[in-house]
């Protein structure tokens, strides 16, 4: 007995030598880990994968070096398509599934967006007195009251699908281009309300173009000396700007600027000069976006005619600017017309424009047929392209049942030519405000239910 009792001790001894001398190389192996066994990224993403626990070196490989490249762990997407990111460490092989998306394009997201309210008179106000001012006394400088984020829940309950946010930068950066971070700050802030709503953003450069008047300042101009003066600081601002932004949805849209104008303020006629300047600025705007990585690799862009006019001018001039991925630039366009039914009085629905012996009826279908047409020449090789009405409105003028049938007019013809249109709203009813910022009391509901209706 007392033989087998020292026999089984020593098997028990011998056993547990064994298991023993493998322990240590067992609970190596189970301590390595991917902190990653599957992520999803856009084109131009990046992430860093790491095996936890490797005591080791560790190399790494990937599958397709079109979709994603990997180099000590950090993965790059390059391509839509799916990947295997490969780490090996002593022998082991821990893999990570990799798969790359690209943004929807352009014209995907400006039929998805359905109909757009501006939130104008708001961040791009220009009152030179304010310089030097905390950004709140800029939000309400022109009147309008400090908006929360309760606004951007009631405009998608009421059934807007996207909010252009106007934009004014000069008064917010230092005389070498480095923008104000608190001013940033509060752009990002209702920039991250709106997209929490799940609902489109455009950001843009406004009023540092546009009318000089009183005390409103402007420093880009459509000419080919100010593109030669100014190039480097629009490109700076962007570059801040998009950098901000370069992790966001791709619900976030860019502009690149609102309403450029020539060095004489001219509304209409579009120099070749002038027309080259719009087309220089639009590519530097799109070059400058896309070297900030990230998201913007592939976001949607937003590209201006001159003034964003309708005129012929500015839309034989304009060219769709050069981009690596197909049909993400958006073409943009105003339409404050017939002028005269918009902004004067005199002129209803049922009256005819002298000036064009034609109906307000007749002046929108025709004038928006213009617009689609252009779009369809403007693309690459003069190939079709997205486009936008980015902002649309008309003076009240006590004729809402008129101002009904010209949104809806405006909104179901650009809808024909795969246009999205959004509504101007400075915040003024008595001249083109249409929301309560603040509350639910808005001044001409029966105009948003109508144009929300045809843009359904």
């Amino acid at each position: 007995m007392k033989r087998k009792l020292i026999s089984l001790f020593l098997c028990l001894v011998m056993t547990l030598a064994v298991f023993g001398s493998f322990a240590p190389a067992d609970t190596q192996a189970a301590a390595a880990k991917l902190n990653k066994k599957s992520v999803t990224l856009y084109v131009g993403e990046t992430v860093k994968l790491k095996l936890k626990g490797a005591e080791s070196e560790v190399s790494w490989k990937t599958s397709k070096k079109a979709a994603a490249t990997v180099k000590k762990g950090k993965v790059t997407a390059k391509k839509p398509g799916t990947a295997t990111i490969t780490a090996t460490c002593d022998g082991k092989k821990y893999k990570c599934k990799v798969t790359i998306k690209e943004f929807e394009n352009g014209f995907d997201a400006v039929e998805n967006m359905k109909i757009g309210i501006n939130l104008g008179n708001y961040f791009d106000v220009t009152l030179r007195v304010l310089k030097g001012k905390d950004p709140e006394a800029f939000m309400t400088g022109w009147g309008n009251p400090v908006v929360d984020a309760s606004l951007f829940t009631r405009l998608k309950e009421l059934g807007f699908g996207a909010v252009r946010l106007p934009v004014t930068w000069m008064y917010h950066f230092d005389e070498d281009g480095n923008i104000d971070p608190e001013w940033m700050g509060k752009v990002r802030e209702v920039v991250e309300w709106i997209l929490g709503n799940d609902m489109y953003c455009i950001i843009n450069i406004h009023h540092d173009t546009g009318a000089t008047e009183g005390d409103r300042d402007k420093w880009l101009y459509a000419s080919m000396d100010n593109f030669k003066k100014n190039n480097v600081l629009f490109s700076k601002l962007w570059a801040q700007i998009a950098g901000e932004f370069k992790d966001c949805s791709e619900k976030l849209l860019f502009e690149g600027f609102n309403e450029m104008l020539d060095e004489k303020n001219d509304w209409v006629d579009a120099t070749s000069d002038a027309s080259q300047a719009i087309n220089e600025y639009n590519q530097l705007f799109v070059n400058t976006v896309r070297k900030t990585g990230g998201k913007n690799i592939t976001r949607n862009l937003i590209c201006n005619t001159y003034a964003a006019t309708i005129s012929e001018s500015a839309l034989y001039y304009y060219s769709c600017p050069n981009d690596k991925f197909k049909d993400h630039i958006i073409g943009q366009v105003h339409f404050y017309q017939p002028y005269e039914f918009a902004e004067e009085e005199g002129v209803t629905w049922t009256k005819p424009i002298k000036e064009y012996n034609a109906y307000v009826e007749e002046s929108v279908d025709a004038q928006i047929a213009y617009i689609g047409e252009a779009f369809t020449t403007r693309g690459p090789n003069r190939t079709k392209m997205p486009a936008i009405i980015g902002e649309f409105a008309t003076k009240d003028k006590n004729n809402t049942a008129d101002r009904i049938k010209w949104f809806t007019r405006v909104i179901s013809d650009a809808k024909e030519w795969g246009m999205t249109c959004f509504i101007w709203d400075d915040g003024t009813p008595e001249h083109m405000g249409y929301i309560d910022r603040v509350g639910t009391n808005d001044p001409f509901p029966e105009i948003i239910e109508a144009c929300i209706k045809a843009a359904q």
